[in-house]
């Protein structure tokens, strides 16, 4: 790499969107018998606990809930269940240990749910300890070691719905974003990959690719100057591979892969957005997608969990007439958008915000690859396959 200076249950689904509609449920509706489930399970049994070095303290919160209220209280409790760690790691594939007692501010609750509702009072797991005592943080949580905290819902008064009565936090105390590059109305520009050389060969003649960034948006435009904004750009090329935040007719803090390019031709992922979904100024994210010519997949992941998804879309496969072009200038087209950090099209749809760890790949990484290397890549010399990092901690990146 050649270094350059610069300038982000099926039973569930039925029941909630029933919900939805109404407060309570008529006997003719109650297709399936009841059951108990943490909320934050409906749809992933995994919840990353992710969190800075300089934070000392963490809650996260959930509920138990019933597929459809009851006609009578009902009571749970939700405990840890130090048993469920094999059975997470061998599911997975992966050997994490539990979390240690002293980071743990929580020995379990019992919950009631009302009769006539679905969901009960808000459980907090806390953690602690995160710093350690003193100046030398001793005893602190080590950095970037993943922790594995098994949450399970039970109940005597009713049955347990299979798959979503468990939670797994994955616990992480991550490196330190202490320095980012600030992009507020600018952005970053690479005039080596507009020129034929070895720089813009390694963006061309692709088959696959990875943009993830960490991100931090300070504030989502609707004006930028005289000109609309709804897009925060954090990087790739305009009208072919771009990662951006917002989009025309779609929600304005809601991540957006568009791959319209030759070399793609997947669309937008998501054509529709979901306001679940959303980011928020002031908070950091690390951002990601993946497309791959061969499996013919798109995907996007948000702090190393996939959020959305398109399979069987875009080319029907790698030929010499559409790799993946992301220096095409370099290539005799001096039209061409070109790759950008912090812009696309015009200059009006900066990011707006900070940036670090900014990287691309010539491969399709996987969720477990970008969960474990968000905040930092060890060896980056050492992996052949990622031809662009801009750490933004010190002024200068490789590409």
């Amino acid at each position: 790499m050649t270094t350059m200076k610069i300038t982000k249950s099926m039973a569930i689904a039925a029941a909630l969107a029933t919900l939805s509609s109404c407060d309570r449920f008529d006997p003719v509706d109650r297709v399936f018998d009841n059951c108990v489930y943490l909320d934050v399970s409906a749809t992933s049994q995994t919840q990353a606990a992710t969190f800075g070095n300089r934070l000392g303290s963490l809650e996260k919160q959930l509920s138990v809930t019933l597929a459809y209220p009851a006609d009578r209280d009902v009571k749970a409790t939700v405990s840890v269940d130090a048993s469920l760690v094999d059975t997470y790691n061998h599911r997975n594939g992966t050997d994490y240990q539990l979390l240690p007692d002293n980071f743990l501010d929580f020995t379990g609750a019992t919950v009631t749910i009302e009769a006539g509702k679905v969901a009960s009072e808000k459980v907090t797991i806390g953690l602690k300890n995160l710093m350690g005592q003193g100046e030398e943080q001793t005893g602190a949580m080590e950095i970037d070691k993943t922790w594995l905290l098994p949450v399970k819902v039970t109940s005597d008064d009713i049955r347990t719905l299979d798959g979503s009565s468990v939670a797994y936090y994955l616990v992480k105390r991550s490196s330190a974003i202490t320095v980012a590059a600030q992009l507020t109305d600018n952005w970053i520009e690479f005039p080596l990959m507009d020129t034929p050389g070895e720089v813009a060969d390694a963006y061309n003649g692709l088959t696959a690719l990875t943009y993830e960034a960490l991100v931090n948006i300070d504030r989502f435009d609707l004006k930028n100057g005289t000109e609309d904004c709804n897009i925060s750009t954090v990087m790739g090329v305009e009208q072919y591979l771009l990662l951006r935040i917002g989009d025309a007719n779609f929600e304005r803090q809601c991540l957006q892969f568009d791959g319209s390019g030759n070399g793609s031709q997947f669309g937008k992922l998501p054509s529709k957005s979901d306001p679940s979904k959303k980011l928020y100024s002031g908070s950091w994210y690390h951002v990601a997608c993946t497309y791959d010519q061969n499996t013919r997949t798109a995907r996007i992941y948000l702090n190393g969990k996939m959020i959305d998804e398109v399979k069987d879309a875009g080319v029907a496969g790698p030929t010499a007439d559409n790799s993946i072009t992301l220096a095409m200038r370099a290539l005799g087209m001096p039209e061409a958008y070109q790759f950008f950090i912090g812009k696309s099209y015009n200059d009006h749809r900066p990011l707006q915000g900070k940036i670090a760890e900014a990287r691309v790949w010539r491969t399709a990484r996987t969720q477990e690859e970008i969960w474990k290397n968000m905040y930092r890549i060890e060896n980056p010399k050492e992996q052949k396959d990622l031809i662009g990092y801009w750490k933004f901690d010190d002024g200068e990146g490789n590409t």
